[in-house]
């Protein structure tokens, strides 16, 4: 009111009122946007759920380069985080009670298998490794 009807300065009228000239530009709540992240954050939902595998920083690559929007890294991943998105973690499964290695079927009564590993090395530093595998059968007698 002072700038129009006095016609004095913004400086001179903040400083008679006492308030600060930032505060004084600030928009109302009334008028100030809602939230100018609005599309940013539906199109980011959006890409979360196309493809669950992906985080914010192949998001950022997909909304920088392949839409065209210009849009900062760091503004993505704050918007990413407030929105709750996350990579999936993936966990492998444990199978339990199985063997990547096929069970060995006795082909006679009361047989013992043994499976010894050797590792060799050379004088030069060369080495190789032996896998030697032995079976022992037993006629049911002492032994």
């Amino acid at each position: 009111m002072l700038l129009q009807v006095k016609g004095m300065s913004e400086r001179f009228a903040c400083k008679v009122v006492g308030v600060h000239r930032s505060t004084f530009r600030r928009l109302p709540v009334d008028q100030r946007p809602d939230d100018p992240d609005v599309g940013v954050r539906a199109w980011l939902r959006a890409y979360a759920r196309s493809n669950p595998c992906h985080g914010f920083r192949r998001a950022w690559a997909a909304l920088r380069f392949d839409e065209g929007h210009r849009v900062n890294r760091k503004r993505v991943h704050r918007l990413w985080k407030q929105e709750g998105l996350q990579v999936r973690a993936h966990h492998r499964r444990k199978r339990v009670g199985s063997s990547s290695v096929p069970a060995v079927e006795a082909d006679a009564p009361k047989t013992l298998w043994a499976l010894d590993f050797q590792f060799e090395s050379t004088v030069d530093g060369r080495g190789g490794e032996e896998l030697r595998a032995s079976a022992r059968w037993s006629d049911g007698g002492a032994g």
